[in-house]
């Protein structure tokens, strides 16, 4: 079950990328201009500022999920033995 959560996070995080590279990209193409940015002023045509905003508005909350996910696995881990060759020390 942990796997799946890791997984959907992953694709979210993979989607918020990908809205932030095509809205660059897009935007790029479009010269930088900010024509258009309002919704009812271009005939309600996304403009590429808008995948932008939304790609990086998904990334921190994702990344959170991430690590919350991390920190309570790494806290239901069972301890390492002390006979455990990663868990020695080089003294």
């Amino acid at each position: 079950m942990l796997v799946i959560r890791f997984l959907i996070r992953f694709l979210l995080l993979t989607s918020a990328v990908a809205l932030l590279t095509y809205g660059l990209a897009a935007w790029q193409h479009e010269g930088f201009g900010l024509d258009g940015v309002w919704l009812f002023g271009d005939g309600g045509r996304l403009h590429p500022l808008h995948f932008v905003v939304v790609g990086i508005g998904m990334i921190p909350p994702v990344m959170w999920e991430i690590f919350g996910l991390d920190s309570t696995t790494s806290a239901r881990a069972p301890a390492s033995s002390r006979g455990d060759v990663s868990a020695q020390g080089d003294g």
